[in-house]
C-alpha cells in the first residue's frame, strides 16, 4: 500500500510510475505551502487531464479495437444506433457511412473539423438523452477500461485536496457523463461544446474554444481565470498536467511545464505513451507507459 500525505491509503497500481508521480506532485504542493507567507490567502491546487488515452484506455467517441477485435463501441456509434442522429438515421449501414465521412474530414482537413463533427451529427437530439445514454455506458463498460495508474494518481490528488479538471477533444456531452465514474463534479469536465436550443436539443453551432491543441490551452486559461474571479485574492497553483498526444495535448502540457511554482519545485507534467517527442517538447515532459486497467 502507498500512503499519501493525508493519511489515506491507496492500493499500489501495477505500473510503479503512478506512485512516483503522485509522490512528486504532492511534494511540489508541500514545497508551495512551505514557501507561503503566514498572512497569505487560500491556495487552490489544481491538475489538468486529457481524457481519451490518458484516463480511458481507448476513446469514448471512437471506441477501442485491438487486433481487429472490438473491445468496446464508441459513443458515436452507440448514439447513431440509438437513433440520436438525424443525419445518419439508424440503419445497418448508418455508422459505416458516418465513419467514412468522419475519416475523410480527419484526413483531408484535420481534427479541427472532424472532432466537432461527432457532436454536430447529433443535431436535433435532446442533449439529456445523449448524456443519459453515455452515463450508462460509462458505468457499465467504459469505467472498466480506465488506466489503473491514472486513477491512482487522480484519486490520490483528490484525496490530498488537489482538484482535477478534464479537458477533452471528445464531445462535452460524452465526457460530462464520465464525471460520476471518476468521482469528480461534472463542472470540472470539459469537452467540445455545441449550442443547445431552447428545448435542450443539440444544434450544429460549435462553442469556442474547440478543446483540441491550442484550444485546450485556451480552455485551461479560462478555467484558471474563472477560479480567480470566483475567489479574488486566492492563489491558483497548477501542480500537474497529463496527456497522451503531442498534437492534441502538447500546448496545454507545455504551458504547465514552463510555469514557475512558488518554492523550489516545478510542475509535474506527464506524457503517457506519446512516442518520440517533437523538438519543441523534447525534455519537457515525464514520459511513461501504461496498459493495466482497473478491471
Amino acid at each position: 500500500m502507498f500512503a499519501i500525505a493525508t493519511g489515506i491509503l491507496l492500493a499500489a497500481p501495477p505500473e510503479p510510475h503512478a506512485a512516483e508521480v503522485l509522490r512528486d506532485v504532492l511534494a511540489a504542493r508541500d514545497s508551495v505551502l512551505a514557501a507561503e507567507h503566514p498572512s497569505a490567502k487560500k491556495t487552490q491546487f489544481i491538475a489538468f487531464w486529457d481524457f481519451d488515452g490518458t484516463i480511458l484506455r481507448g476513446d469514448c467517441s471512437e471506441g477501442l479495437q485491438e487486433g481487429g477485435a472490438v473491445i468496446y463501441q464508441g459513443l458515436a456509434q452507440i448514439s447513431i444506433e440509438r437513433g440520436f442522429s438525424q443525419q445518419y438515421p439508424a440503419s445497418p449501414d448508418a455508422f459505416a457511412r458516418f465513419w467514412d465521412d468522419y475519416q475523410t474530414l480527419d484526413k483531408r482537413v484535420g481534427h479541427w473539423l472532424s472532432y466537432p463533427y461527432i457532436t454536430q451529427m447529433l443535431h436535433g437530439a435532446k442533449a439529456a438523452d445523449v448524456r443519459d445514454t453515455a452515463s450508462r455506458h460509462f458505468r457499465e463498460t467504459f469505467a472498466k477500461h480506465y488506466f489503473s495508474a491514472s486513477m491512482h494518481v487522480l484519486r490520490g490528488l483528490e484525496s490530498a485536496g488537489v482538484s482535477n479538471y478534464v479537458i477533452s477533444a471528445s464531445s462535452d456531452m460524452f465526457v460530462d457523463a464520465a464525471a460520476g465514474t471518476l468521482g469528480l463534479p461534472v463542472e470540472r469536465m470539459h469537452g467540445i461544446e455545441q449550442r443547445l436550443d431552447a428545448d435542450g436539443r443539440v444544434t450544429t453551432d460549435v462553442l469556442f474554444p474547440v478543446t483540441y491543441g491550442e484550444g485546450k490551452l485556451q480552455k485551461l486559461l479560462q478555467i484558471v481565470a474563472a477560479l480567480h474571479a470566483a475567489e479574488p485574492g486566492n492563489r491558483i497553483v497548477v501542480l500537474s498536467a497529463f496527456g497522451n498526444s503531442y498534437s492534441t495535448d502538447g500546448p496545454f502540457l507545455e504551458y504547465v511545464a514552463r510555469q514557475s511554482l512558488p518554492g523550489s519545485s516545478r510542475p509535474v507534467v506527464v506524457m503517457i505513451d506519446g512516442g518520440e517527442p517533437p523538438e519543441r517538447y523534447r525534455g519537457l515532459f515525464r514520459a511513461v507507459s501504461q496498459r493495466a486497467t482497473v478491471e
